[in-house]
Order: structure tokens, then sequence, then C-alpha cells
């Protein structure tokens, strides 16, 4: 009571500490704020300029002629999906490959600094303390087995999926070419045809069908552009150059499971060996846990006061263990009967989807045989259009028409179902 000030200016001054922390705290979290503010701002001025820098080229229409073989390189060097793949490829090499380094001891270094508030203006050296450990890993030999063979097990899936991944994008990269190639017969048909109709009278939809022509050649153009990852260019398909499926021939000597889906057999029986580890994974929750550990001193530990460091190999120790629990609940039993009945479940849906792709197979061969059966029809109703109309002033140009557009419907049929057994066809790929 004799000192009231003094009582009360001791009470305050922690307080006026935590005032400190936190207006720096404040002042820190709009500083923060402003920093990222900023840096939007430069990332969406970069967005912007790419977008003019785009803009710019897309206008300029230069274009790029590309052929098959070219097409290909470039779609297995830059295309995006690819490259991901590759990457995620990487990185189940990496942790297939180097399981090991889990166990391999990792330095760590650790400092601390202990003092009181009253005493923050006297820190110094023997306040500091600092150590570097090395702590072992010792693998259970189970866990470690199962996970490798997980680890094995996923690298394979991957590089079966990459392999599907490849021969689709390959895939969509000739269709492109199919419909360029396509549309560039038309447009030359019709060019023909004009010149033996009366071009007043043709002419509005002639315009039409042009423009049409003109906006699907610019979208197939972005769609060969965008598989190949070249922005702000026009790449256009070389007519010609794109290899022939041949399956007249072909499509006779395919035997499913033999050379023919081989690729889908192995991702298949990736699923049932997944399906068998994880029964695998959840069994092996029921044997003895085995587990060990070790304990080592700090290579190097300096402690307030301390001036060197001590590291004494007689203070390793190592501990080992064997536990089993007994579950009266019964969640185990169910956990491993339903862990059973899932790969049960695998199995069977397995041979349910490849008795429905047996049967597709069987009504692919079909359609294909049919197919053949009309383009056959197709195009001899067109020779003889073309031959009762030879020489013939006044053709009928709406049966030619006619007739060459059925056919191309059935070739175009037919190339789909092609595309649908290129996928699968396992000796194209090789």
């Amino acid at each position: 009571m004799d000192d009231p000030v003094g009582i009360r200016t001791s009470r305050q001054r922690p307080s006026f500490v935590w005032i400190g922390f936190l207006t720096a705290g404040f002042f820190g979290t709009g500083c923060v704020s402003k920093q990222l503010e900023a840096d939007l701002q430069v990332g969406r001025e970069s967005v912007v300029g790419q977008i003019a820098e785009l803009d710019s080229q897309n206008r300029s229409g230069e274009k790029l002629s590309v052929d098959w073989k070219t097409a290909v390189k470039l779609l297995e060097d830059q295309n995006l999906g690819l490259q991901q793949g590759r990457a995620r490829m990487e990185q189940l090499r990496k942790t297939r490959d180097e399981q090991w380094k889990n166990w391999v001891p990792r330095l760590g270094f650790y400092a601390s600094l202990l003092s009181g508030l009253s005493e923050l203006g006297t820190l110094g050296t023997s306040d500091l303390s600092a150590s570097v450990v090395a702590p072992l890993n010792i693998p259970n030999p189970m866990t470690e087995r199962a996970q490798a063979f997980a680890n094995a097990l996923a690298y394979l899936e991957g590089t079966a999926s990459m392999e599907l991944t490849y021969r689709r994008q390959v895939v969509a990269l000739y269709r492109i070419f199919s419909r360029y190639e396509s549309l560039l017969e038309r447009q030359t048909a019709m060019e023909k045809e004009l010149d033996r109709e009366d071009t007043a009278a043709a002419g509005l939809g002639f315009l039409e069908t042009r423009a049409s022509q003109r906006e699907l050649a610019q979208s197939l153009e972005a769609n060969l552009a965008q598989i190949l990852n070249l922005p702000g260019k026009s790449p256009v398909p070389v007519p010609g150059t794109r290899p022939d499926l041949g399956y007249e021939k072909r499509i006779a000597g395919l035997v499913p499971g033999k050379n023919y889906g081989l690729l889908a057999v192995r991702l298949s029986a990736y699923q049932i060996e997944a399906a068998l580890l994880r029964q695998k994974g959840v069994e092996l929750q029921q044997w003895p846990n085995v587990w060990s550990s070790a304990t080592t001193p700090a290579l190097y530990d300096t402690g307030p006061g301390e001036s060197g460091g001590s590291f004494e190999a007689d203070r390793i120790s190592l501990f080992a263990g064997l536990s089993r629990s007994y579950d009266i609940t019964g969640r185990e039993a169910d956990g491993i009967r339903t862990a059973r009945e899932n790969t049960d479940f695998v199995k069977k849906n397995l041979r349910l989807r490849l008795d429905q792709e047996s049967r597709e197979w069987i009504r692919l061969r079909n359609r294909y045989d049919q197919i053949l059966l009309k383009q056959a029809l197709a195009a001899e109703r067109l020779q003889l259009l073309k031959e009762r109309n030879r020489g013939s002033a006044l053709a009928d140009l709406t049966a030619l028409r006619a007739g060459r557009d059925a056919l191309a419907s059935v070739e175009v049929a037919k190339e789909q179902l092609e595309l649908e057994v290129w996928v699968w066809d396992d000796d194209k790929w090789r």
C-alpha cells in the first residue's frame, strides 16, 4: 500500500508485452494480405498478356502443315496427358525402387532457447541448447513385404494404364486426321459440282455450306493444336499420310485373349490381385503384431552451460516385442469375411464383364461384316449413277450426291468400328 504506483506498474508490464505481440501480428497479417494481392495482380497481368499474345497468333491465321508421323512424334513428346502419365510413372517407379530409403537413419537438428520474460535483456549462449540426432528405423518384415508387393503392383497397373492412355490418344489423333481429310474431299467434290450447276441458283446454299466447312476446319485445327500441345498455332493435317487400318483381312485372325485384348486382360488381372492384396492386408491384422524400435543418444548434444558434445555408443538400446489382441465384439471376423466377399465379388464381376465383352465382340464382328456388304452395295450403286449420267448435260446431281453421301456414311461407320478394334489390337501396337 506504500507504493501503489510501483505495484500497478509491475502488473502492467506483461500486458505491454502482449500488446506488442498482438500489434506485430496485426500488422504482419496486413502486410501478408497486401503482398498476396500484389502477387495476384502480377498473375492476372501475366494471364491477360498471354491471352493477348495467343489471340494475336490465332488471328494471324498462320498454318503449320503436319503429316501423320510428325503428329505422332509431337503427341508423344508434348501431349500434356502423356507428360502427366510419365511423371506419375516415374513417381511410382521411385516408390517401388526406393522403399529401402525409409529404413535409412535421417539426421535431425534441434535447437531451443529457454529464458524468462524478465531475463530477455541478458540472453547468452548459456540459454541455448542444440542437438543432432540420427534415429534408427527398424522395418517390420511382414508389413514391409506387403508394402513392397503393393508398390510393385501399382507400378505394373500404372504401366498398363499408361499404355491404354497412349493408344486412346493416338486413336483420337487419327480421328482428327480422318475427319479433316474427308472435309477436304467434300470441298473438292462441291467445287466440281458447282461448275456444272447454275451458279446464281446455287450461290446461297454454296456460301452456307462453305461457311460451315470453314468452321469445321477451324474446330479440327483447334482440336489438333490441343492434343499436340501447340497453343497459338494452327496445325493442318496433311491428307493421305495417315496409315490404312486395313481390317478387312485382319479382323478374321483376331482372337480375344490371344492377339486381341491382352492389355485388358492385364488390367483385369491387376484388379484381382489388388483385391487379394487388400484381403491379405485385413487377414494380416489378425496375426501377432511384431514391433521393434531403437533409442540412440544424440550424435552431438549441448545444453545450457555446456561447451561440447557427447556420444556414447553403449547407450544404443534395441527393443522388440510381440503382441496379440483378441476381439470379443466380432468386428475382426466381420472384417475378414467382408474382405473375402469383396474379392469374390471382383472375380464374379470380372467374369460377367468378360462374358459381356465376348458377346460384344461377336456383335462387332457381325456389324463389321454387314458394313462391308453395305459398302460394296453403296459403291456399286454410285458407280451405276455415274455411268448413267456420264456425258449428260442434265446430269441428276441430286441422285449422285445421295449416292456419294450414302457411301461416305457407310465408310465413316466402318472406320469407327475399326478404331474400336484398333485400341485392343495388340499386334498393331508392337
